[in-house]
């Protein structure tokens, strides 16, 4: 059947295919010919239906991309449930440079990835309707919005819970969270988006990623390629850029990203997202804090576990880690943007609260943008280096 579809995109016998495991997965395989010619197949997974939809709904979009920033899609069987991309190979990631790289590898990295980013976003901005239909048809009654836009209301009364638990005051900040949509749109209060840039002026809305993370990219030629879309979806792209502020909600390969470098990585998505105007308009710093905010209310019942117990390390630290770097760094986003008062109040006073309750939690380095005396990721064991 994958020998069918190779034929089909190559335009001759796919031959005899020689198969293995990528990074691992169960349901994630190269397919190689004999000449060294190669392929990715993906398959669907029990019980994640949408998933798969939604994924070769969006390469089936990005394949329309003059330039692409994805894999191509080479063919899929939607009754088989699998789908054929192109092999990207076994270049570093993103991952391999922070975890394993120097500096100035490390940091041309960021910048390739947020460039790629940019460009994603700013060539589906227009977009919208096209990938709609496709998710239509490949991933019916699956919601067209990424997964963190539904984590942020499921974890609301969580996250207002673990405030008032801690005898912090919670008023009016659920309805600062119930505007946080608007915020990262661009249509808040006064705003409109950023007329005439690559996003439009309707605001911030794209393709949305949904799991930027370091290992989730194929660096190369200093080129950024992204991969597995699974939880993609159109909304506030944002929810992606702001993985460089965060950083890297939703991550294994977690770890500190000092703001003079990923500031470089930041005006570079700027350049692209803007379609070279450097400018998205006087409303992003606000949609910047607004997703960062918004992970932290995602995270509502990780953080009443975490107030209990920080269980074994999620691939490089801990959740109490994790939740101080975003709580600082929400904070700062909020306070630059003059924006949410009354959440960036309670921010800071969780923080407080937090750090003193919780004080081995430090927040690690990466090996390459390690600074003096600083404690080090723990790089999990099964981790290897890619290419």
């Amino acid at each position: 059947m994958a020998g069918g579809l190779l034929s089909a995109a190559w335009g001759e016998p796919a031959g005899t295919l020689a198969t293995e495991p990528v990074r691992g997965r169960a349901h994630v395989f190269r397919l190689r010919r004999d000449d060294g010619r190669s392929a990715v197949l993906k398959r669907r997974e029990d019980g994640r239906h949408g998933d798969f939809g939604i994924e070769l709904a969006t390469l089936a979009f990005l394949n329309a991309m003059p330039e692409p920033v994805a894999p191509r899609l080479l063919g899929a069987d939607t009754e088989a449930g699998i789908l054929v991309m192109e092999d990207l190979g076994l270049g570093p990631s993103l991952a391999d440079s922070l975890l394993t790289g120097e500096f100035d590898q490390a940091q041309a990295g960021l910048i390739a990835y947020a460039r790629a980013l940019g460009r994603l976003h700013a060539w589906s901005a227009s977009r919208g309707a096209e990938l709609a239909a496709l998710r239509a048809r490949y991933a019916p009654g699956a919601a067209l919005e990424p997964a963190w836009t539904g984590a942020i209301e499921r974890g609301r009364e969580a996250f207002l819970g673990v405030a008032a638990g801690l005898g912090l005051a919670t008023d009016g900040v659920g309805d600062e969270i119930a505007g946080l949509g608007a915020l990262m749109s661009g249509s808040g209060p006064g705003g409109s988006g950023p007329a005439g840039s690559g996003l439009g002026g309707a605001g911030y809305l794209g393709l949305v990623h949904g799991d930027a993370c370091p290992d989730n990219v194929r660096l190369a030629g200093g080129e950024c390629l992204i991969f597995d879309f699974e939880t993609s979806g159109w909304g506030p792209v944002v929810l992606d850029v702001a993985y460089l502020l965060a950083p890297f909600p939703s991550c294994w390969c977690f770890g500190a990203v000092p703001s003079d470098v990923a500031m470089p990585a930041l005006d570079a998505y700027r350049v692209q997202g803007s379609a070279g105007t450097n400018d998205l308009g006087p409303d992003w710093a606000a949609a910047m804090a607004a997703a960062v905010a918004g992970w932290l209310v995602a995270r509502g019942r990780v953080m009443a576990s975490a107030l209990e117990e920080d269980r074994r390390p999620w691939g490089t630290a801990g959740m109490r880690p994790r939740l101080l770097a975003w709580l600082g760094s929400f904070t700062g986003a909020a306070s630059q943007a003059g924006v949410l008062p009354r959440l960036r109040a309670l921010t800071g006073q969780l923080a407080e609260e937090l750090s003193s309750r919780w004080p081995e939690a430090r927040v690690p380095d990466y090996p390459a943008l390690a600074r003096p005396g600083a404690l080090l990721v723990q790089v999990p064991g099964w981790w290897v280096r890619e290419g």
